[in-house]
Formats: C-alpha cells, sequence, structure tokens
C-alpha cells in the first residue's frame, strides 16, 4: 500500500459537538500549520482560470487565476462568530457546536462565471467546481497527514447568511467549510460520518472498456 493509499484510508469524518457556550480551551492551530495545508492544497489541478482573473480584476483573491478562494479562521475568530450566528435569520445548528470546537475553520469558495446570483450548469463552471472540490480532498488528506482531524461540511448557515459579516463578496458560491479538529477531548460528543460503512468496492463502480468492445461498433478508426 502506498503511502497517499494509507493517508486516503485514514481520514474519517468525525464531527465534534460540544457546547456552543462554552467553546473548547486551546490556542488552536497557527496561522503558519494552517497556510502550509493551503499550501499543499494549491497545487490540486485546475483547467480553466477564473473569469475574474482573465478579466483583471480581483473575486476576492487579487487577480489569482484559481477558481477557489478561501477565508481561514483562527480559533478565536471561530469562537467570536458563535454569538453573532444568533443575529441571523436562520438558526446555526451544529454549525455553533462545531465552531466551539474548531482549532481553525478553512472557508472555501468557487467564482461561477456568470456571478452567483445566477449561474448556470456550463461547462465551466462544472470544471471550476470539480477544481475545487480536488482542492478541497487535498486539504483533507494534507491535514490527515499531519494528524490534524478534519470535517468538510456543507456549511449551513455559513453558505449565505453569514457572508455579509465575514466579508465575503456575493460573487462567490461555498462549496466546503473544513473543521479542523484539536486531538480527541474527552467528554465530548462525536458524530461519525453516516456513508463510511456502506462504501462499496472498487468493483462495484467501475466498468473496463475492452478494446474488443470499441472494435464490435463497427467505426473505423482513420488511417495514421
Amino acid at each position: 500500500m502506498g503511502k497517499i493509499d494509507a493517508i486516503a484510508r485514514a481520514r474519517r469524518t468525525v464531527k465534534l459537538l460540544p457546547d456552543p457556550a462554552t467553546p473548547l480551551a486551546g490556542e488552536g492551530l497557527s496561522r503558519a500549520a494552517v497556510e502550509a495545508l493551503l499550501a499543499a492544497a494549491g497545487f490540486a489541478p485546475f483547467h480553466r482560470a477564473c473569469a475574474t482573473a482573465r478579466a483583471g480584476g480581483g473575486g476576492g483573491g487579487g487577480g489569482a487565476v484559481e477558481p477557489w478562494r478561501v477565508h481561514a479562521l483562527d480559533k478565536g475568530a471561530c469562537s467570536a462568530l458563535i454569538p453573532r450566528l444568533d443575529m441571523l435569520d436562520k438558526p446555526p445548528g451544529k454549525i455553533a457546536n462545531m465552531l466551539a470546537a474548531a482549532d481553525a475553520l478553512v472557508l472555501v469558495t468557487w467564482l461561477p462565471e456568470e456571478g452567483a446570483a445566477a449561474w448556470a450548469a456550463s461547462e465551466v463552471n462544472m470544471e471550476h467546481i470539480a477544481a475545487t472540490g480536488a482542492m478541497i480532498q487535498t486539504l483533507l488528506l494534507a491535514a490527515t497527514e499531519r494528524g490534524i482531524g478534519n470535517y468538510w461540511s456543507s456549511g449551513g448557515v455559513l453558505a449565505g447568511e453569514a457572508f455579509g459579516m465575514l466579508g465575503i463578496g456575493p460573487e462567490e458560491r461555498l462549496l466546503g467549510a473544513i473543521f479542523l479538529w484539536p486531538e480527541m477531548p474527552e467528554g465530548v460528543e462525536a458524530a461519525p460520518g453516516k456513508l463510511r460503512g456502506q462504501r462499496a468496492a472498487p468493483d462495484r463502480w467501475t466498468r473496463w472498456i475492452e478494446a474488443t468492445g470499441i472494435e464490435a461498433l463497427g467505426i473505423e478508426a482513420p488511417a495514421p
């Protein structure tokens, strides 16, 4: 088994859910530690430069060509955000509990070609979403390799209503709220992922296409 194989198998989906009124103590992850994860994640593949970069705009990232943007919160910012979420129309739910546990939070957004208000399922947008998903998975594997617990959330209330208070532009769409956890504390509720036990072996979702199958189509290949 290769190193990446082992890291992928070792990654676990676990939510830590302490009482939001009493966030877990500790210093949390340093900015340098989070930036090291992002440096690794930044090597994820992407096929197209985002529209704002092509047009010479910022798009929340100073004209960066990547289709993703990142908004990172340290432990102190996570705790400070909890009571402010109660001011929103939508209840924060378990997002508040997870913020109370987080050593850091990384919000990963993507930039639609047509703007967040009316983005279409275009080929370019699909590529942007796929690239940002690859970036998030690389981030999760990098965290796992370093022994940092992690959880990929769709974001709940963070996906829209909280954008304004966090200074995230309306042209961005949240693809993942990545919670980075401390070592498993005692006495804290932890919820495992729901689907891990239902994972199927590759032969359940892989189909091989043989040369004979292509030849059976009867379509002549062009002459070299």
